[in-house]
């Protein structure tokens, strides 16, 4: 009894303090909170892992009578394997190319979405940011679009950290998240603007013959729940409204999260592009981000507006990723047939 016990207090312990670490590492940028960071992530899920494996274990032994010692051993081994792969996973992205038609379009335009959530900072350094602006140079895009979220805790904001964004050769086109918020919004933009980024506030661009639309992160309307609320007084709704785009245009509209879509296809957007979900990141949470969110991932059609969420390029407040990927998003924008 008093050895469970034990067991029970040392994990209590260690729960509450990998929870303290993952909140912690928002604000700091201290190398020391950011490696605890990490590993209070993968402490947690190699715990959350083990219970799943365990119910697995207590099932199969009602049919079968297994050694209790090795059966144990088992889970323990495969839930640190698991574990393991989701790290090694949230270490690289892959290119996710599409070809998307786009009514009124007169020539073919390419466009590097390095997407959504980066998340720079405790899991992600500026070597990684280096490595997406050199595949993205790789694939010589007519412009790049970074669509929030690119940076999530203090340690982004470091000297040197943001400055791969200078390294991207076609120019870059920027919108706010909810993570910027988290930090120092104004700062944020501050430095990526430094970089020669240009930042997009509610506002319309014409490029290479689009109508690229960039919004703010904010609420779809005044009335719809939402996990992440903005405190924009603004919405989608009354921002589009607003903005009155061009009719008769291709436009292609960014923000950060795929909420909203109603009114993008009202004020005529061909295409919105989002991220935000991650995709539900890591199993099982990635089934389960399919009932909160209408757009998860990847290409939906949506009326006569087209919507592409992406996973993100990045993992937030777990290094993990199992049951996705991190992407960045190559889009062939051809004029329709």
């Amino acid at each position: 009894m008093y050895s469970l016990w034990l067991i029970f207090i040392v994990v209590t312990l260690a729960i509450a303090g990998t929870a303290t670490a993952i909140v912690a590492g928002v604000k700091s940028a201290s190398k020391l909170v950011g490696h605890l960071n990490v590993l209070s992530g993968y402490f947690i899920m190699f715990y959350v892992y083990t219970l799943f494996l365990l119910i697995i274990q207590h099932a199969v032994q009602l049919i079968w009578d297994l050694p209790a010692t090795l059966s144990a051993s088992v889970v323990l081994v495969l839930a640190f394997i698991v574990t393991v792969t989701g790290a090694i996973r949230a270490s690289t992205f892959r290119v996710d190319e599409r070809i998307i038609r786009i009514p009124w379009l007169k020539k073919e335009v390419n466009v590097m979405h390095t997407s959504d959530d980066v998340h720079l900072g405790h899991h992600n350094s500026r070597d990684y940011l280096s490595k997406i602006a050199k595949e993205t140079n790789h694939r010589k895009p007519d412009f790049v679009l970074i669509n929030g979220d690119l940076v999530d805790s203090n340690a982004a904001l470091l000297p040197g950290v943001l400055d791969p964004l200078s390294d991207f050769k076609a120019p870059i086109y920027y919108v706010g998240g909810n993570h910027e918020k988290y930090i120092d919004n104004e700062r944020v933009l501050k430095l990526i603007r430094q970089q020669g980024v240009r930042i997009l506030h509610n506002e319309v661009v014409e490029t290479h013959g689009l109508q690229l639309v960039g919004l703010d992160y904010m609420n779809a309307d005044e009335n719809t729940f939402d996990m992440h609320a903005s405190d924009h007084s603004q919405t989608i709704k009354s921002t589009l409204s607003d903005l009155r785009l061009k009719k008769n245009t291709p436009t292609v509209l960014m923000h950060h999260s795929p909420v909203g879509l109603q009114y993008a296809e009202a004020a005529g957007a061909n295409l919105m592009l989002s991220g935000h979900t991650h995709a539900g990141q890591v199993f099982p949470f990635n089934l389960l981000n399919e009932l909160v969110f209408n757009y998860n991932k990847g290409l939906h059609q949506h009326g006569k507006t087209r919507i592409l969420v992406s996973s993100g390029a990045g993992t937030y407040m777990l290094r993990i990723r199992l049951g996705t990927s991190n992407e960045i998003n190559m889009l062939r924008l051809l004029p329709s047939k």
